[in-house]
């Protein structure tokens, strides 16, 4: 078996291993992914409480809120850490705040990692 051959094998070994490309999708077809293993899934319906009932943190929320549309504009927004006990709201108000954006019309979606 020559050189050429021998490549020609290793390659072709190498492509049924390599898993297939990824191909770009439309991330604005739904409101919400959550990202395993598998790639992104979809979620059809992004659950969240409308945020005029998240109470006691207006001022986090209209910075949060702000930040969240600026980004769906494509303008500058800030990267944001959320910290906190165990329910005390950091997902409600990511959720409410993409769900406010995706309602006055940002092309937006929430992925879950």
């Amino acid at each position: 078996m020559d050189e050429t051959e021998l490549l020609a094998r290793i390659a072709e070994a190498l492509e049924r291993l390599a898993p297939p490309p990824v191909q770009d999708g439309d991330w604005s077809a739904h409101p919400a992914y959550v990202w395993s293993a598998l790639g992104a899934q979809a979620v059809p319906t992004l659950r969240a409480v409308p945020l005029d009932r998240l109470r006691g943190i207006d001022a986090q929320k209209a910075s949060f809120t702000e930040n969240v549309h600026r980004h769906a504009a494509g303008q500058a927004a800030h990267d944001v850490l959320l910290w906190g006990s165990r329910g005390m709201g950091k997902s409600a108000l990511v959720k409410a705040a993409v769900a406010d954006a995706q309602n006055a019309g940002a092309p937006l979606a929430l992925v879950q990692t």
